[in-house]
């Protein structure tokens, strides 16, 4: 091969030679001569180059079904803890098996359109394999491989790859072997494997690109292109080479084996776990729920949908901070998890921290606009601020939206009975109120809202007795939060017993010495008590931290009133209606303000 070889790269410079003296020789003929030959000169570098370099283009339909089978092996394989886990939500073997086929058909789908948009990217990277005078392009940008440092060539079937990818033909891999551009001593004794796979070309452009390789480094045209083509000098490295590589696909193989073992195998036991947590939850087995869910964070302590459950669970039971730790947890795991958005929004609106409440909800909402929980927060929320209008335009959407759950839809009543007690239509908020009473002893109904608004709107048609009963009645199911207190100390204020609303008002102060509420009702006792100086002191605090509360602002309009400062009341009054023009209470104090 080395003779014929040189014997070709001889025959070529003499080509050359007498060419370049032709063209000497007719460079005598004048200056049009010498412009018509340097034109046919140009031309048949342009052929030459032409015919020299070769580009073998990856094919795209290739690519597709590569895709196709891939996709295959691989919804198989991630169906298989999807298998197990979906055992303890399965209600007959024909129902797991329908969820299961389901899982594995999304599973199919998403892979192939996801991996193929993936190839079609490296399709357009690479472009594909050029071979030319100077050697080897694997890719659009590599740097050649040198004819002269290219040592041996290997064309093997892979059977095993074709069968679990289901290619249609067997797939084949092109290795390319070439020197280490090192000169050390030990770069010499192996050599650089570069593959190729067939299964990114048609197979007659691959039997072409080979045949085209193996012509220009050994002068053949072999009648088969499988096996090893190499020197006799370079059988001692190559078989050194192969030595390495095949322990090297027995590492990495025993590797995988480990990784699939062990991912899917954790995959479906902590899958399994979480989806047995969910099953004693529906069934309000709270204990059992809160086990399974901490053992699955104890499987893995990356999965974050078992934080959020096991603070649900938390939530339920009373224990607030440790809900608030998990859901935090949760959000941190996963930033865009819209139900911890929501969960933690809500503790805030219960809080009173209004402004920490509404980056949530607006984050819960952008990435879920028709999140009901959120929609319900964030009409909570716009109830809170006085802006009534807001508030029952997102009540009436949950209200209107069809959804399995009825929670939402409970609490956006609620919300909207309350917003029409506040514009001045109390006995449409009772009627509304009454109208979905009947569902008082369902499991999703918020009834401790439901007796807040209540005793809310007995408190505006002065039904005093009724009001503190009913305010009474919702401190006995939910203890003393803050929107029991409040309700609970204005509707001492408005019986006008000082003694009556002090603990409530003192517990209030406890929870947050800062609460804009807590300092105005206090305002509110300093004046039953006949200390309006404090009163007055304790309102200007009240003011400063109301944060555009319009309703907050028209209470404390009432109590400026009746401390007979109406300019004060007047301003307050008006500050309301410039936040929300709905503001009943506001418009009734304007009025009695103008007849006193």
């Amino acid at each position: 091969m080395e003779a014929n070889r040189h014997v070709n790269e001889t025959g070529d410079e003499e080509k050359r030679e007498v060419s370049s003296s032709d063209s000497r020789s007719d460079n005598t003929n004048g200056p049009h001569s010498n412009a018509e030959n340097t034109s046919v000169i140009d031309v048949g570098d342009e052929q030459k180059q032409a015919r020299e370099e070769e580009l073998f283009v990856i094919d795209s339909q290739c690519l597709a079904k590569l895709a196709q089978g891939s996709s295959v092996l691989i919804a198989t394989l991630l169906a298989i803890p999807d298998a197990v886990a979906l055992i303890p939500g399965a209600t007959s073997p024909l129902g797991w098996l329908l969820r299961l086929i389901g899982v594995w058909i999304s599973a199919a789908v998403l892979w192939f359109v996801g991996f193929l948009g993936i190839l079609q990217c490296v399709r357009l990277i690479v472009r594909g394999v050029c071979v030319g005078p100077y050697g080897i392009k694997l890719w659009r940008l590599a740097k050649p491989i040198a004819w002269d440092k290219l040592e041996a060539i290997a064309v093997e079937p892979q059977v095993v790859f074709s069968k679990l990818f289901s290619l249609d033909t067997t797939a084949r891999k092109l290795t390319i072997y070439s020197k280490f551009m090192s000169q050390k001593k030990i770069f010499k004794k192996i050599l650089v494997p570069q593959p190729v796979p067939s299964f990114f070309f048609k197979p007659e452009v691959f039997d072409k690109m080979v045949r085209c390789i193996i012509s220009r480094k050994f002068d053949l045209e072999p009648d088969s292109i499988n096996g090893i083509f190499a020197f006799p000098r370079t059988q001692p490295p190559l078989k050194t080479t192969y030595k390495a590589l095949r322990y090297q696909q027995i590492l990495v193989t025993i590797l995988i084996a480990i990784g699939l073992v062990g991912l899917l195998g954790r995959k479906a036991a902590v899958n399994y776990v979480y989806n047995s947590g969910n099953h004693a939850l529906a069934a309000n087995n709270f204990t059992e729920a809160e086990r399974l869910y901490r053992l699955a964070t104890e499987i893995d302590p990356w999965f974050y949908a078992p934080f959020n459950n096991l603070a649900n669970v938390e939530f339920r039971r009373g224990e607030f901070q440790q809900a608030l730790t998990h859901w935090e947890k949760a959000l941190r795991l996963k930033p865009d998890f819209v139900e911890p958005m929501v969960s933690i929004s809500y503790l805030h609106l219960q809080k009173g921290e209004y402004s920490k409440a509404k980056v949530l909800i607006n984050s819960a909402l952008l990435l879920a606009p028709l999140n009901s929980h959120a929609l319900v927060n964030r009409a909570d929320y716009f109830l809170r601020m006085g802006n009534l209008k807001s508030a029952m335009s997102d009540a009436t959407n949950v209200i209107t939206h069809e959804e399995k759950e009825k929670r939402p839809k409970y609490t956006a009543q609620c919300i909207l009975a309350e917003a029409l007690i506040r514009s001045g239509k109390t006995r449409d908020g009772l009627k509304k109120l009454d109208a979905f009473s009947k569902n008082f002893n369902e499991p999703e109904f918020n009834r401790t809202l439901w007796l807040l608004v209540k005793s809310e709107g007995l408190l505006s048609v002065g039904d005093l007795q009724s009001a503190r009963r009913t305010a009474l009645e919702a401190q006995r199911r939910a203890g003393d939060s803050r929107d029991i207190l409040i309700q609970l100390a204005r509707v001492s204020v408005a019986r006008q017993n000082a003694d009556e609303a002090g603990p409530y008002v003192e517990r209030l102060l406890a929870f947050n010495a800062d609460d804009p509420w807590a300092n105005l009702l206090q305002a509110n006792l300093f004046h039953l008590r006949g200390d309006d100086k404090k009163a007055e002191k304790t309102l200007d605090r009240a003011m400063q931290l109301a944060h555009d509360d319009a309703f907050l602002y028209a209470e404390a309009g009432w109590l400026m009133h009746s401390m007979k400062q109406d300019d004060r009341a007047r301003e307050a009054t008006r500050r309301s209606l410039e936040l929300e023009p709905l503001m009943y209470s506001s418009l009734s104090l304007l009025d009695s303000i103008e007849h006193r």
